[in-house]
Formats: structure tokens, C-alpha cells, sequence
């Protein structure tokens, strides 16, 4: 399990290397114009808190890491911030409009619980969007599963396909479900570039958090060999698709 504790100062890493114009768009059109009441679950660092903020009319965050709530107060002044897991969110029945989970869900403990919660935590008519991978498409070209190969295996345990997700929200009393490619995160990098950078480390992605020590500094030691085999000019290649998932309240 990842801890989010240890690495929250070093988190947003991820914001300043890539665009995440999908989920951005994604996450815009899902809230539309009547300003909904809303409920971030895995709020984290309150990056997504401040892209939904124009665009809600009360805005709540909920997230397990103290450290990463405090970060989010510096961004999201107007969200009410709440110590939680996604199992039990802290909200009378029927108090949002609409709830957001991005790249969350697969760190929950109970998915089908959180899933009850959300439906019971929704207004009629309310929606809950969750965005995340599906590396059950095979779709991914990632320097990450290619250099530590253990992430791909750990991957497709802790991510749900989306057909299985549209199931478990209609099983949990969601009217229906529904499921788009949101966003397709492309990036070409220098080895040596991502080394220096810090993109390289532990805290970069939760793939790579929750590797055992050695595991990671095996993976290094592999890009080190491939790159000292292609002349020092090795590319990592980033190419995978992030999916969104909604499931609606009738």
C-alpha cells in the first residue's frame, strides 16, 4: 500500500511532467454548468479540488493522508477538507450532487463498499465519475512496466477492468454506468533527463511506491544496463490510456 504520508511534499511531480488535458475536460464536462455540490474522495494534494472549484457550488475533499490535506488547503482554500477513507465518507445521505475519484480507486481497500457510500452519499439525479487505468486492455507502452516488470502484476490486481467497474456501480444501486477513454498520457524522455529530474524515484507514481526496495533497485540497475547499451541515449517511452467511469443515480 502506498504511503502517501512520506511522499506528499514530492507528489505533484507528476502535474508538472504531464498535461492531463482529458481528465481536466473530462472532469469539466461531468460538473457542467449548474455548479453542482461536490465531493472529491482521494482528494490528495487538492489538484483536481482546484480545477472543479469555478465550477461547483460547495466543494468537499476527503482523503486518509493528513500530509496531503494540509497541501491541499494551500490550493483548494474554498474546499471543506475532511480526514477520511473512501469505505465510511463522513456525509449524511443524499448531500452531493456529484462525486469525483481521480486515480484514487485503486488504492481503496473495499472498492464495493466505497461504491455503496458514494450511491448513499448521492442526491437523486447525482453522478459519481472515476477515472483511473484499465491494464487489463493492453493498451499500455510504459518504461515503467518494462523496467520493473512487478508493476504490471501489481497493476492488474488492484485495477478493475471498466466493464467490472460498471458492474460493481449497478450492483451497488446505481441506475446505470457508463465508460469513455479519457485522457491518453504520451511522453518520449532521456533516460538520463528522467534520472536527473526525479522522475526515476519512488514517490514518482504509486507503481513504483509500492515496490520493495530491492525491487526498485533492480529496475534502476536495468535501466542503467539499457542505457549504457544504447550510448547513453535511452528513451523512456510513456503511452497509456487513463478511462472514465460513471455511474448515475436515478
Amino acid at each position: 500500500m502506498t504511503n502517501y504520508d512520506a511522499i506528499a511534499d514530492r507528489f505533484d511531480r507528476r502535474y508538472e511532467l504531464y498535461r492531463y488535458d482529458g481528465v481536466r475536460d473530462t472532469l469539466n464536462q461531468f460538473l457542467g454548468s449548474a455548479r453542482p455540490s461536490t465531493l472529491e474522495v482521494g482528494c490528495g494534494t487538492g489538484h483536481w479540488l482546484q480545477v472543479a472549484a469555478p465550477s461547483a457550488s460547495r466543494l468537499a475533499g476527503v482523503d486518509p493522508s493528513m500530509p496531503m490535506l494540509e497541501r491541499a488547503r494551500r490550493v483548494a482554500s474554498t474546499a471543506h477538507l475532511i480526514r477520511a477513507r473512501a469505505e465510511m465518507l463522513p456525509c449524511r445521505d443524499a448531500t452531493f450532487d456529484r462525486l469525483v475519484c481521480v486515480n484514487a480507486l485503486h488504492h481503496f481497500a473495499d472498492r464495493a463498499r466505497f461504491f455503496r457510500e458514494a450511491r448513499r452519499v448521492l442526491k437523486p439525479g447525482g453522478g459519481l465519475l472515476s477515472i483511473g487505468k484499465d491494464p487489463h486492455a493492453e493498451r499500455d507502452n510504459w518504461w515503467v512496466y518494462d523496467y520493473f516488470p512487478e508493476t504490471r502484476a501489481i497493476d492488474r490486481a488492484r485495477f478493475a477492468p471498466v466493464r467490472i467497474l460498471r458492474g460493481e456501480l449497478t450492483e451497488a444501486g446505481f441506475a446505470w454506468a457508463e465508460s469513455v477513454e479519457a485522457d491518453r498520457i504520451e511522453a518520449d524522455s532521456l533516460a538520463s533527463d528522467a534520472m536527473a529530474n526525479g522522475v526515476i524515484d519512488t514517490s514518482f507514481t504509486s507503481q513504483l511506491t509500492v515496490l520493495t526496495p530491492d525491487e526498485f533497485q533492480s529496475g534502476v540497475a536495468r535501466i542503467r544496463e539499457a542505457e549504457r547499451e544504447a550510448d547513453g541515449e535511452l528513451h523512456l517511452i510513456t503511452d497509456f490510456c487513463l478511462y472514465a467511469t460513471i455511474g448515475w443515480v436515478g
